[in-house]
């Protein structure tokens, strides 16, 4: 290269150094100002974010506090209460809470799982889980039967069938499991604290109103819960008693009219080959019923046979229940005695309440 050529690459080196240099400031400013935008946007994004959070855990919050409120009440008054009105209110908690748990759910599934969102369902599925700890506890201390789904029915058998049934606790671990149900109930606190707390210092500073399920940790602490399971023993308004009752029977077809001064010996039917028999249940007592056997017997007074079948089903406390109808052949012009009887659950004596007999005559066909 000649000595002319060298003084002019001399010359342009430092322009392109100053071109390369400018445009590399120029990228940089773009990349930052791009990432800062990106980060402001995100930061608008969170603070929305956490603000709609803030306000469907309020509402659930709300109603979360209800349902503590009358938890803590049913605990100060489990002693004084009859059967029936401790196990409706433990439904009830229970179901509340469920349906809490599950609302929290719903509202924080598209939450990413790092964010707040994610432990605040966690304190209300804990709630949910401690309530119905403190329930089976219960139940399992005093016997009870949590009431029965709506829409449960009743089956139709020649032998018995079965219902769940809440297994029975001793004193001891009753106390165990109400201590447990309260260590989780405190613990849903401190993590509901902690998401408040989150939500307070992080963007959009969203306010989560406050939510104590323990106001007082020293009534669940063990031994006082073993006093409690003591007292609860000994109450006289918690203990079993059984009484179940035949409200109605209908038949199908029904009895037609006696006539004005006949004697009446004997329901009369018109005539069919088929009679349905229906039956309806009432639990009288202080207890759920799992499992009632109800029989049904048709004896054709003639030939002496007899056909008997049977209808399980569940009664919840103050329950009644329809049974499906039993359906009977019969013979036009035939006498039969039909006997309905409910099997008294252990602890109750058989009285008129459990028995139903009527003698029915099906009229000769026409």
């Amino acid at each position: 290269m000649s000595p002319r050529w060298q003084r002019r690459a001399r010359r342009r080196t430092p322009a392109r150094r100053l071109v390369l240099f400018v445009a590399a400031v120029i990228v940089t400013a773009l990349l930052v100002g791009g990432l800062t935008q990106v980060a402001r946007q995100s930061q608008g994004y969170d603070a929305n974010s956490n603000k709609a959070l803030a306000a469907q855990g309020a509402v659930l919050a709300a109603q979360s506090d209800a349902t503590s409120r009358s938890v803590r009440a049913l605990m100060g008054d489990l002693t004084t209460l009859p059967r029936q009105s401790v196990q409706a209110a433990l439904d009830g908690a229970v179901q509340q809470t469920a349906s809490q748990s599950q609302q929290a759910a719903l509202a924080t599934a598209a939450i990413p799982p790092a964010s707040p969102g994610t432990e605040l369902a966690a304190v209300f599925a804990e709630r949910a889980q401690s309530v119905a700890d403190l329930r089976g506890a219960l139940d399992g201390l005093l016997g009870m039967t949590p009431s029965s789904p709506a829409g449960a029915g009743a089956s139709t058998a020649s032998a018995s069938g079965s219902a769940d049934q809440t297994p029975t606790l001793s004193a001891a671990e009753a106390a165990d499991r109400i201590t447990a149900a309260g260590a989780l109930m405190a613990r849903s606190d401190a993590l509901y604290r902690s998401v408040r707390r989150t939500l307070g210092t992080s963007a959009g500073r969203a306010r989560l109103p406050r939510s104590v399920w323990v106001t007082d940790p020293g009534l669940w602490q063990p031994g006082n819960v073993a006093s409690l399971v003591d007292q609860i023993a000994a109450s006289p308004t918690l203990q079993s008693s059984h009484y179940v009752v035949l409200r109605t029977v209908r038949l199908t077809p029904p009895a037609l009219p006696s006539p004005p001064g006949a004697s009446a010996t004997a329901a009369v039917l018109s005539p069919t080959t088929q009679l349905g028999v229906t039956a309806v249940l009432a639990n009288q007592g202080a207890s759920a019923e799992p499992t009632v056997h109800t029989t049904f017997t048709l004896a054709d007074q003639a030939s002496g046979s007899t056909v008997t079948k049977t209808v399980t089903t569940a009664l919840g406390l103050d329950g009644s229940r329809t049974l499906p109808t039993v359906v009977f052949a019969v013979v036009p012009g035939s006498t039969y005695l039909l006997t309905v009887q409910v099997v008294p659950p252990p602890g109750q004596a058989l009285t008129n309440g459990t028995v139903y007999q009527l003698a029915l005559r099906i009229s000769p066909a026409t």
